[in-house]
């Protein structure tokens, strides 16, 4: 053989190493002998003659690797990996290098002998020394020879542990090529470790089945010491280099399980009587039973609980000790027929049992609970981890409970994202171990007595999580009987190449999932319930195995044939009023055989299993509630259902058209693809008729080429579903005896397409139904029929049905052509029309619409559901979070593109941890904040989007008590609201108009030396608007509705401030400063006539015709620097209270403010904020102001650079660390330098917020003003001074009249009198303003505006007597006097005051007399309402004749 060996020995001993070297100078399949050393012993020690010394730091580092592959120019090496002297075969390395060439193998090992201490022989030995024994001989011990066999290497060896002996012989070139890679990690530990594992990957690991060396075995611990230094918290760098490599190398194999994609177990999927089960499986333990079982009764829990004890044929006392016990209700022995089973088989034989609980839990019949709460810790921890096993820790001890080594057992080397994959390197999972009972049915215990748990462990934690406790819960004794702690090493290899045969079959199989490929057996909670159904009802069972026998018939690929006599019962059902009175219904649980099972599906459906099957699976879907069968409300459970199990497809049947229980709402659910509609859809799809479209992917569309007429729903979101759904029933002929629609419905999933075909019919059951003799034919066609699978319950028409008889039943039960004909052209005639109404219409028919808003973004969310939320068909409450994981949601160990929660009920809600107020501004904080409504998340860039949806009133009189305060006037309040509205409804209309037309939307313009920005709408593609300032203040339900918002917004539902047919884009924000700003200069270059400057300042005072020129910049240096009169000019503490929020009232000096900026800091906030280097700032210039004296344009000047910025929200944020108050400010430089460079810059400003709009501090003023009641009148000059002079507030009244009472907001109406004259605003006084004032006596109530009066206070105040006299004749008086300065303007005349007073009580007197007249000629005298109303149109009338027109 030419090929040579280079040997790599660990020395720390020269002696030991000569010893071991001795012989292999002269063997010629050596090239080369090197001594791996430390770098102190090299430098101490003389190398020996013939070797080399290497200096290395560990033996199984990554280094020493690299080291090895350095130094050799063989064609294999040889690797010591142990410190020991080694004594060589017989032509052993020639042994090793032949075997290597013959099998091609990366790397070869053998079995050897090995010196162990010889305990007996050496205790003789040392008593057979004298008292004057030397030191030296007392510390001789005596060896033994033993045979050391080692296992064969799987590709499931993954156990860093794993025993190849002292000698590894590889391939050079592999070892090479395992340096080179480019991605290999360094390891301290893990080196040799992570070698061996790629060459198992790129070779094969060869065993030699021949004793080949000796080695000393310095570790003489015994087995059960060894097993457990994985878990040793001293080896902890150790297991976690290891995991990292293992790690690496699954990921390589296609074997790494990711936990983002975990499935979460449903716990409610079947019903069980005893919440857990403790399983005992005994053999001949009659010393250590009794412990285990009492230890086991013993639990204190507050669920219901058993203890299982399988004897497995004990020849002991075992099993009469346990009936002794038995007497206990609690108590249920096993004893298996079978003589055959391990452990594995006896757990098998207990969770198939019906005693057995919901939770399985372990308990060895020679091991002990730790207290008498470990159950109860154990299913605490089901429910709270979502976990499908739960694992505790143990703790080692002797009979008297002492612990022995290693003590506490808790594994906490599992974490959450790898403990799964890390399990198969490991040779145990811990203890006690527990299982989701459904789950350890269908994946059963292999039939062993040695590693059933563990394999039970990989299999679950493949696609479901496994839970931990890390505290103590179970005592795991050692004794004789029963010791691991000193097995033989066939023994050992024996465990451990079952457990590697065990990892090599997970392994392979986990890597058959990753590519795709199904389990045999599904692992879904519907199949586990399915097959738990046919195991416990022998009937049912019966008819599904005779399922699989019945005959079918092909006619054509549209119509199949099934010859099912157990359908008689459904095909012959009388479904009459009359039949269905009389019959008890048997979908209603009360109603339904004892056997059958139940699964709730949600808190409207329960899941069965259909008795009478027409395919292999088969399920009816009821409803809980006894109710009739109909479809409209109901249709988005069959979306929902699909959602959770897309395997399956879903039917409808409607009340006649195939329902035998049509006094019971239901769906029905089964095996997806035997139809013949689906089978072909393929084909059909290509040719459908598109009719209405709500996107590219959303449409509904008519079925052409199928046997009877359908249409076909195709949706992708629950939300269009439904849409599409209700506007093609709407468009279905509905007779007028029917509750609904004729229809059977048919739908599947494909991928993330929801696909639902509608069959609309004509008729229940076809003529030959009814004929007699050879005529009659037995078919009464549902869904199934309907879709080309006729059910025959009568062999005679099975054998004579041709296609074209069976195609023609099937047509005479569908529509007629010409009605299809109908249903298209309502369904386009509806689209149209829903097309023609304007953009402004969002309250469509007057439904409500719903808003979405983006609450937080992060890329994990923690949140309370308050109340029960269905999301992905689970009912959930309490505790959740989401994270952000590989593009997608992760929620309970699952990955979504999106997740929806839904509230189950209308006052549901849930709580936001984190939720960040005022981002970027200086009151910016984190509150945990609470919602109604639905909650939704989504995936934006790297982050997880919540976004809560709910109708827009709800959503506003969250708005308003998050922006303002409750206590603020009904006026205020209303104002805002009406406000609010408007500007919510545009934004939506608008990002409508965006998505539909494709436009982009720009918000900047950038050049060279400029940047103008500003921040709207066009941030928000996701969703409408979001929480925070930047759109409207929304904080939920976290700060209670006061009825005082709920009020002014139910006042105002619905209403909007229009311009023209636009609803106007309305504007807020907290003090204008004196003059709101116009939109033009904070939002786009396009200006909005209701958004103009005006003087926050009331009507009459002087200054309020005074009205500067702002964009000027003296006049805006003036008007900031001083201090003029307006509403929201105010520190009335008191009012601002009542107005602004607790972090609002933070701010003080909002009207007018100073901020001062060190040069320093200055140059700091532009750098962060615009990214650009000024250098030294020398100046802030005013480019450009709005009205309001805002800066809409600042240039920035710097010693390096000079830049323009705006608008104001990009000036505000530049020069602070969150936002000034406002851009309307002046600089006062100061302290220059010699180079006269600024070292302060001091801003004086007005106004905090935008200015936009509504002035939200000085519209409260206004709203705040209250009224007056003075008893002894009113004194008119004392009001003067006040407010035209002092521009005080009216409540200063008092100081002048202390008698006077002065009442805040509205109310006035409710003070009793004679006459009342409302005449402020629209709508001022309402029906409880109406009531109080019927109450109180009032004789007249005469309105002074525009429908001052609320229609239903009108109506109540004619009811009770009160005179009402209507604005359109009271208040005459303005237009009258419009039309008297006309008619002096057309004959040139002045008339005097008094001549003008004179005429106009003429018109007046004239008014009354016309209209009291009128009510008296028509039969209701004093009626002014109906007298103006009726002398109004006989004006208009009279004027029309006058002019010819009639």
């Amino acid at each position: 053989m030419r090929e040579k060996i280079d040997l790599f020995l660990p020395c720390d001993d020269l002696q030991e190493a000569r010893f071991t070297t001795i012989d292999l100078h002269e063997d010629k399949t050596v090239q080369h002998i090197n001594l791996l050393v430390s770098a102190d012993f090299a430098a101490q020690h003389p190398v020996p003659e013939g070797c080399t010394f290497i200096a290395v730091d560990r033996l199984e580092s990554s280094n020493t690797v690299e080291s090895i592959a350095e130094n050799t120019d063989a064609d294999y090496v040889l690797i010591c990996t142990k410190n020991t002297d080694i004594q060589w075969g017989n032509l052993a390395l020639e042994r090793f290098l032949r075997v290597a060439d013959d099998t091609g193998a990366v790397m070869v090992y053998s079995d050897h002998y090995t010196k162990v201490l010889d305990e007996e022989e050496t205790a003789k030995f040392q008593a057979s020394l004298g008292e004057d024994a030397s030191e030296l001989e007392k510390s001789l011990r005596v060896s033994k020879l033993e045979k050391h066999p080692v296992i064969d290497y799987q590709q499931g060896s993954l156990r860093d542990d794993f025993d190849f002996g002292s000698l590894w012989l590889i391939k050079a070139q592999a070892l090479r090529d395992y340096v080179a890679q480019r991605d290999r990690q360094e390891y301290l530990y893990a080196g040799l470790y992570d070698l061996r594992l790629y060459l198992s990957r790129v070779g094969e690991i060869f065993h030699i089945n021949e004793y080949l060396y000796t080695e000393t075995e310095r570790d003489n611990r015994k087995s059960g010491e060894k097993q457990f230094d994985y878990v040793n918290p001293r080896n902890r760098e150790v297991q976690i280099e290891m995991e990292k490599a293992c790690t690496q190398h699954l990921g390589k194999l296609g074997a790494l399980i990711d936990t983002c994609y975990y499935r979460q177990p449903n716990f409610d999927e079947q019903d069980f009587e005893y919440e857990a089960s403790v399983i005992i499986p005994v053999f001949n333990r009659e010393k250590t039973i009794a412990d285990a079982v009492l230890s086991a009764m013993s639990q204190k829990t507050n669920f219901k609980f058993n203890v299982i004890v399988v004897d497995n044929h004990s020849t002991d006392r075992t099993g009469e000790i346990v009936q002794k016990i038995a007497d206990s209700p609690r108590l249920f022995l096993l004893q298996p027929t079978s003589k055959d089973l391990g452990i594995g088989g006896c757990w098998n034989l207990a969770i198939s049992s019906e005693f057995c609980g919901k939770f399985a839990v372990q308990l060895d019949s020679d091991d002990l609970y730790s207290s008498t709460d470990t159950l109860q810790k154990i299913v605490d921890a089901f429910h709270q981890q979502k976990a499908a096993m739960i694992v505790g820790s143990y703790r080692m001890c002797n009979f008297d409970l002492q612990t022995l080594p290693p003590g506490l057992i808790d594994h906490k080397e599992w974490t959450e994202e790898n403990g799964c994959n890390n399990a198969l390197r490991i040779n145990g999972l811990g203890a006690p171990r527990a299982f989701f009972t459904p789950l350890a049915r269908q994946i059963p215990f292999p039939n062993t007595s040695y590693g059933e748990d563990y394999a039970m462990g990989l299999a679950f934690s493949r696609r479901y999580r496994i839970g931990r406790i890390y505290e103590e819960l179970y005592l795991c004794r050692r004794w004789g009987g029963n010791s691991d702690a000193a097995l033989s090493i066939e023994k050992v290899n024996a465990n451990n190449l079952y457990k590697d045969r065990l990892r090599t079959m997970e392994l392979k199989a986990r890597q058959q999932m990753l590519l795709g490929k199904a389990d045999i057996m599904e692992d879904s909670s519907i199949s586990r319930f399915f097959n738990r159904q046919l195991e416990q009802w022998g009937e049912a069972r019966h008819r599904y195995r005779d399922l699989k026998h019945v005959e079918t018939r092909t006619l054509s690929e549209f119509v199949k044939l099934q010859w099912n006599p157990a359908r008689m019962v459904s095909t012959g059902a009388k479904i009459d009023k009359k039949a269905l009175s009389e019959r008890p219904c048997f979908l209603c649980a009360a109603n339904r055989p004892e056997e059958q099972m139940v699964q709730q599906i949600d808190d409207k459906f329960q899941l069965l299993v259909n008795p009478f099957p027409i395919l292999p699976i088969h399920f009816t879907i009821p409803a809980r509630k006894h109710q009739y069968q109909l479809i409209y409300k109901n249709y988005g459970e069959m979306h929902r259902f699909l959602s959770l199990h897309s395997d399956l497809m879903v039917f409808y049947n409607g009340p006649k058209c195939g329902a035998s229980a049509p006094d019971h709402l239901h769906f029905q659910a089964g095996s997806s693809g035997l139809l013949p509609l689906q089978a072909n859809w393929q084909r059909l799809s290509r040719n459908l008729t598109d009719i209405i479209s709500l996107n590219d992917d959303e449409k509904i569309a008519l079925v052409r080429d199928f046997i009877v007429p359908a249409f076909v729903i195709i949706s992708k979101s629950e939300e269009s579903d439904e849409t599409l759904f209700r506007r093609l029933y709407k468009a279905l002929p509905h007779r007028g005896d029917e509750k609904e629609p004729m229809m059977n419905i048919v739908a599947w999933r494909k991928c993330e397409e929801f696909i639902t075909v509608v069959i609309p019919r004509e008729k229940h059951r076809p003529d030959a139904y009814f004929a007699e003799g050879d005529a009659q034919v037995m078919v009464s066609p549902g869904a199934l029929d309907m879709s080309g699978l006729i059910i025959t319950p009568r062999e005679e028409d099975f054998r004579k049905l041709t296609d074209e008889k069976a195609t023609a039943i099937l047509q005479e039960c569908g529509i007629s052509p010409e009605k299809v004909e109908t249903i298209v052209n309502k369904l386009k005639a509806a689209k149209e029309a829903k097309a023609a109404v304007g953009a402004s219409a969002l309250y469509n028919n007057g439904k409500e619409p719903e808003v979405t808003v983006g609450i937080v973004s992060a890329q994990k969310v923690h949140f309370i559901l308050n109340k029960p939320y269905l999301a992905k068909g689970e009912i959930v409450i309490g505790e959740q979070e989401v994270e952000f994981s590989e593009g997608g949601v992760l929620w309970n160990g699952n990955q979504y593109s999106s997740l929806t929660f839904h509230p189950q009920s209308s006052n549901a809600s849930f709580s936001l941890s984190d939720v960040t107020i005022g981002v970027n501004f200086h009151w910016e904080r984190k509150e945990t904040q609470t919602f109604l409504g639905t909650l939704r998340f989504l995936v934006e860039s790297d982050k997880i989007l919540a976004i809560n949806e709910l109708p827009v009133e709800k959503y506003l009189e969250s708005v308003i008590s998050s922006e303002m305060s409750a206590t603020s006037s009904l006026e205020l309040l209303k104002a805002h609201a009406v406000i609010s509205r408007s500007w919510l409804l545009a934004q939506m209309q608008h990002r409508r108009e965006v998505a539909e037309s494709g436009n982009n939307f720009f918000s900047f313009v950038k050049k060279e030396d400029m940047l103008i920005r500003w921040y709207d709408r066009e941030d928000h593609t996701l969703f409408d608007v979001c929480a925070d300032d930047h759109c409207q203040r929304y904080q939920g339900i976290t700060k209670e509705t006061s009825p005082h918002v709920a009020e002014a917004v139910r006042l105002t539902r619905g209403q909007v401030l229009l311009d023209g047919d636009e609803i106007c884009d309305a504007r807020f924000s907290k003090c204008c400063g004196g003059i709101t700003e116009e939109f033009q200069y904070c939002w786009e270059n396009t200006p909005k006539n209701y958004l103009t400057a005006v003087r926050d300042i009331a009507l009459g005072v002087e200054d309020a015709k005074v009205m500067p020129d702002l964009t000027i910049e003296e006049e805006a240096e003036k008007w900031i620097r001083s201090n003029p009169p307006a509403f929201c000019n105010t520190t009335d503490k008191k009012i601002l209270s009542q107005v602004l929020n607790d972090y609002d009232q933070e701010t003080a000096d909002f009207y007018r403010w100073k901020v001062t900026l060190t040069q320093e800091k200055l140059q700091q906030l532009i750098a962060d904020k615009l990214k650009m280097d000024f250098g030294a700032i020398l100046d802030l210039k005013a480019v450009e102001r709005g009205k309001s004296g805002r800066i809409s344009k600042l240039q920035i000047i710097g010693t390096e650079k000079t830049f323009t910025i705006g608008k104001e929200l990009e000036i505000r944020r530049a020069l602070s660390d969150s936002h000034l108050l406002s851009s309307a400010f002046v600089v006062d430089k100061q302290d220059e330098d010699e180079q006269g460079v600024p070292q302060r810059f001091e801003l004086i400003g007005a106004g905090w917020g935008h200015g936009v709009g509504l002035c939200q501090i000085g519209a409260a003023m206004m709203g705040e003003e209250g009224y007056l009641y003075d008893a002894d009148g009113v004194d008119l000059e004392a009001v003067k001074r006040i407010k035209l002079e002092r521009h005080g507030r009216i409540s200063e009244y008092l100081n002048d009249r202390p008698k006077a009472e002065y009442r805040a907001g509205r109310g006035v109406f409710q003070i009793p009198c004679d006459v009342a004259l409302p005449c402020a605003t629209q709508n001022e006084l309402t029906e409880a303003d109406a009531k109080a004032l019927a109450a109180s006596g009032c004789l007249i109530v005469a309105e002074g505006a525009n429908m001052p009066c609320t229609p239903d206070a009108v109506a109540l105040l004619q009811a009770n007597g009160v005179l009402y006299v209507p604005g359109k004749a009271a208040n005459a008086g303005g237009v009258a006097t419009s039309g008297l300065e006309m008619s002096q303007n057309a004959i040139r005349c002045s008339w005097t005051f008094d001549e003008v007073d004179h005429r106009l009580q003429d018109i007046m007197r004239g008014i009354y007399e016309q209209i009291a007249s009128a009510a008296e000629e028509y039969g209701m005298p004093d009626n002014f309402l109906a007298g103006a109303n009726i002398a109004g149109f006989q004006k208009v009338a009279e004027a029309m004749l006058a002019q010819g027109v009639c």
